[in-house]
């Protein structure tokens, strides 16, 4: 009688490198006799291969392929750390106190860490803390306790750079899941419909993992592509897609406007704004809707916001400013548009300058229009991630009201520079990942024509992103 195979575990890349880089991390010390002998005295009797195997195990499972910055990001945490629990030790007995100890290596962790984030090393977060909590757990005592404390530091570095060299050695061509990435491709059938989102460039775009998330979620039968097509060039995928029978897509930079004279149809948005997002394809015929506006409103109550009846201070005046900007204003909402380049403020302000006024960016004007506002919303890209641009000076954040709400349509990072600084002075905030699972929720919604509860939708995409 047969007996079913069961299937052996997978052994990825990550198992074997960290499996060579212990052995040879430990074959490392033996040959001097490095095996924590006291009787040699000094740092050498401290010394042996245990925190340089811990070092590799960590180095190796934090990532597959260390990069060179990853690897002196690790080394520079190992200094941080070293030297913060190195200078504890300077309490010499006063250790001895329990109570003491545990609160001196609260302090020096949370210092390793800040120290790390202000020179922007966040992978070396990690050494920075395990270092000082092996130095100052141990209880060593005298003039051993530096020894003590120098041998971890150069086991750790010795296991770090085994760990990179290994890492280097022993290069893995196969592609491995990035983080939030799910762990197995969409099915797809012969009924599987097709979605995208086009733009020029649009590698960079988060909208087919987002929606990919949702569609599994859901349990709907579509599957979501990202579409490079290039400036100018609507009008000949409109009819390509029409032709291959896609259900819809997303449109972002430098799309929006242009699609909006190939629409069939427009919604009340899409012509508000003059500008297209979501195009749904039905019966060879497009509709073009925009989900900024909707979106951007449907946040503001997640956030417990109601803007009727308040003054709002909107910072820049592109895209997605001009969106945010009529549709408040179309909810009776009075707008002040504030831009460095006061005539595209002043382009956005047209649509309704009974609601809507531009104003400049400078710092003094920034603080007396902080002053009169109820809400605060930045629509500029100041403070978001791979960019250089930041905001110059924040003092205008003294000029609002206490419990006035600053909202950043940034989602990453998380919180941006202005978010900080809006909390540090009691403001409450909150970023762009509210909006962005919002805009993707409504454009599913049109596509599918399917309702979805927003709310469990983000916490599956927080889960991925």
């Amino acid at each position: 009688m047969k007996h079913p195979s069961v299937p052996l575990p997978r052994i990825g890349m990550r198992v074997i490198k960290t499996a060579v880089a212990v052995m040879v991390s430990y074959a490392l010390f033996l040959p001097f006799g490095l095996t924590y002998r006291e009787e040699l005295g000094g740092v050498l009797g401290q010394m042996g291969p245990l925190y340089a195997c811990i070092a590799c195990i960590i180095c190796t499972q934090s990532t597959l392929g260390q990069t060179f910055q990853q690897g002196m990001s690790r080394l520079i945490g190992v200094l941080v750390g070293g030297i913060l629990g190195t200078a504890t030790l300077l309490l010499g007995p006063a250790l001895e106190n329990l109570w003491l100890k545990t609160l001196v290596l609260g302090l020096v962790c949370v210092a390793g860490v800040w120290l790390c984030l202000l020179i922007k090393r966040p992978t070396a977060c990690g050494m920075a803390c395990i270092l000082p909590c092996v130095i100052l757990i141990t209880g060593v005592t005298g003039v051993t306790r530096y020894y003590y404390a120098a041998a971890r530091m150069i086991e750790t570095v010795v296991g770090l750079l085994i760990a990179l060299g290994v890492n280097a050695a022993l290069p893995d061509h196969r592609p491995e899941h990035r983080r939030g990435e799910p762990g197995h491709r969409p099915e797809v059938d012969n009924d599987t419909r097709k979605l995208c989102v086009i733009g020029d460039p649009v590698g960079h775009s988060k909208s087919p993992l987002i929606q990919n998330t949702m569609i599994r979620a859901l349990g709907l039968n579509y599957v979501y592509l990202c579409q490079p097509v290039p400036r100018g060039g609507c009008r000949q995928w409109l009819d390509c897609a029409k032709f291959s029978g896609w259900a819809g897509f997303n449109a972002t930079m430098p799309h929006k406007e242009e699609l909006v004279p190939l629409m069939d149809e427009l919604d009340e948005d899409a012509r508000l704004v003059g500008a297209v997002n979501t195009v749904c394809l039905r019966d060879g015929k497009a509709y073009g809707y925009n989900t900024d506006g909707a979106g951007f409103l449907r946040t503001l109550a997640d956030e417990g916001i109601d803007p009727a009846g308040r003054q709002v201070l909107v910072l820049g005046a592109g895209g997605a400013a001009k969106a945010v900007c009529l549709k408040l204003a179309q909810a009776g909402v009075d707008v002040v548009v504030c831009n460095r380049t006061l005539e595209k403020a002043a382009a956005i302000c047209a649509h309704d300058p009974a609601r809507l006024r531009p104003a400049g960016f400078d710092p003094a004007t920034l603080y007396k229009e902080a002053q009169d506002c109820d809400l605060l919303v930045n629509c500029t890209s100041l403070g978001m991630e791979g960019t250089e641009g930041q905001f110059a000076d924040f003092s205008f954040l003294d000029g609002l009201r206490p419990g006035v709400p600053v909202l950043d349509l940034i989602y990453a990072p998380a919180e941006t520079e202005l978010l900080r600084q809006a909390r540090q002075r009691g403001h409450k905030t909150a970023n762009g990942f509210g909006l962005l699972v919002n805009q993707a929720v409504l454009s599913l919604e049109h596509f599918t024509d399917t309702a979805i509860d927003a709310e469990s939708m983000k916490t599956c995409i927080a889960r991925v992103l």
